[in-house]
């Protein structure tokens, strides 16, 4: 049994492969440098293969003989469900950190695999995790939710053309199409989306987050999700930013990145840049903060704090590939917080990386933000 790994130097991908390594897995790692994979490759006493992910052939047979393909590579608004449908022909299961709303609708539209093959997308920190959370703080559906994710770290990479991609609807693949991405200023009130109820704001004494921070409201697709499939009264998500370079540096990119490869380029340099500039004289952390309210019950609080965002999503990703591994997991393409247990999901990343501390808290009565 061979997993394959694309993008196993990158940040995500190489705490990926020594977890799944240290579980005595066989891997194939992949990537567009061999340079950067040969040494990954000797410390793991594992396969490497260059693959450009956008050459059939290369993809093609990287997939080729393998259990599980896991996509640790980017940007996901423009990979879409190539690589998915690679491990498909291949016959491999497919687990993908990110994926999102994009390429599991383009799945729906035009299905792949046979009847036994598994696909699962969001099997990441952001929304894979954060959609397990509630689910993991009560059983019961309905209440009100917020929730504050955010903190201040390097963006690079991947990583940073997703945020750009993100900000840029016209930029994607499903362009003419009926999907909605998430909208700034919205929430989820009584049952439905309320667009423009919600302000930024600054504040100095949110709960968990050092010093002065700004609150970015924005309602995505898969926190609508989340809403509708809890049977959420309401729903507020805030984006967190300690920082006042990239937050404003994002504000200038919307809308304007027209999708060509220098556009994208320029752009996602530009969010690495003011990223760096906000982390100056800091230490990178990133955190979640959930609040819920239930009627009868007392006040519940969690919190997920990281010191890599990055390495949190990696030690999700190997729990959705145990979880299908053993069986867990039904056939068809899933998102990650529609099948994978919550508590054995915060064990495992309890487990897996030292550097994650999950907290959980309640109280009669807690002002928002303050316990």
């Amino acid at each position: 049994m061979i997993i394959a790994i694309l993008g196993a130097s990158g940040g995500v991908g190489s705490c990926a492969s020594r977890w799944l390594a240290q579980s005595g897995h066989a891997l194939r790692l992949g990537g567009r440098r061999s340079t950067a994979l040969q040494p990954l490759g000797l410390e793991l006493n594992a396969e490497i293969q260059t693959v450009d992910l956008w050459q059939d052939r290369q993809l093609s047979a990287f997939c080729r003989g393998c259990t599980v393909v896991v996509n640790c590579a980017g940007p996901s608004y423009q990979v879409l469900d190539r690589v998915a449908r690679a491990a498909a022909a291949a016959g491999a299961h497919y687990v993908d950190v990110s994926g999102d709303g994009p390429a599991w609708h383009l799945l729906q539209q035009k299905p792949a695999g046979d009847t036994y093959w598994i696909a699962i997308f969001s099997a990441g920190m952001l929304p894979g995790l954060a959609n397990l959370v509630p689910v993991w703080m009560s059983a019961r559906s309905g209440g009100n939710l917020t929730v504050y994710s955010g903190g201040i770290e390097p963006v690079s990479g991947a990583a940073a053309k997703d945020l750009v991609l993100s900000l840029n609807e016209h930029c994607s693949a499903l362009q003419g199409s009926d999907y909605w991405y998430g909208e700034a200023g919205a929430s989820w009130q009584l049952g439905r989306r309320s667009r423009h109820s919600l302000l930024t704001q600054q504040t100095d004494s949110l709960a968990h987050f050092p010093g002065q921070v700004t609150l970015l409201p924005y309602l995505s697709a898969d926190a609508e999700r989340l809403a509708l499939r809890r049977h959420l009264s309401s729903l507020r998500w805030y984006n967190v930013f300690s920082g006042q370079c990239l937050r404003e540096t994002l504000t200038g990119l919307r809308g304007k990145v027209d999708g060509s490869a220098e556009s994208l380029a320029s752009a996602a340099a530009a969010v690495e840049k003011a990223s760096l500039i906000d982390l100056a004289g800091f230490t990178p952390y990133y955190q979640m903060v959930f609040d819920l309210q239930q009627e009868d019950v007392p006040y519940k609080r969690a919190v997920i704090t990281t010191n890599s965002s990055l390495a949190l999503t990696a030690a999700t990703a190997v729990s959705a590939v145990n979880s299908l591994l053993r069986g867990d997991v039904p056939a068809g393409v899933h998102f990650a917080d529609r099948v994978l247990s919550p508590s054995i999901t915060l064990q495992d990343i309890g487990h897996l990386h030292p550097g994650t501390r999950i907290s959980h808290y309640q109280c009669e009565q807690c002002e928002e933000g303050v316990l």
